[in-house]
């Protein structure tokens, strides 16, 4: 393949996220803004609601968890999350129904009396089901502490 053919390949494939204005995501960015919130403040029926019954999380570990195994960790009584920080927010659109919305995360808080803080980079997969946006699939990566 040729460098023009790769270019004008690169362009199509580049067009539709690149023209899309940002009011495009205007739904994206409140599905994920009460994603963060309900993560926060453990709100368990609101997490209940944005995961999909088929949710996949994989952690910085490598370890692949479910619905569950995320609700449990963001409810538990046990367990104190301070307001968290997210820099270089991304969101795409690869088409009506989907997006993905990541960005680079720092949380703090408490984990049965002991603090801990976490640097990492994540991505949420967002699926618009049954007019609803829900999300799908999450995937952490853990960046050094800074």
């Amino acid at each position: 393949m040729n460098a023009r053919s790769i270019l004008a390949l690169t362009l199509l494939v580049a067009t539709p996220a690149a023209a899309q204005a940002p009011s495009d995501n205007a739904e994206v960015r409140a599905a994920a803004q009460a994603f963060d919130d309900a993560q926060l403040h453990g709100d368990r029926a609101v997490l209940e609601r944005m995961l999909a019954p088929d949710y996949l999380l994989v952690h910085g570990s490598g370890r692949v968890g479910d619905k569950k195994d995320f609700i449990d960790g963001f409810t538990d009584p046990n367990a104190h999350l301070d307001p968290f920080d997210i820099k270089d927010r991304l969101f795409i659109r690869p088409s009506a129904d989907t997006a993905i919305v990541g960005g680079d995360a720092r949380i703090s808080g408490t984990d049965h009396g002991k603090p801990f803080k976490e640097h990492f980079r994540y991505s949420d997969m967002f699926a618009k089901r049954n007019g609803q946006w829900v999300v799908v699939y999450t995937q952490v990566t853990p960046l050094p502490p800074q």
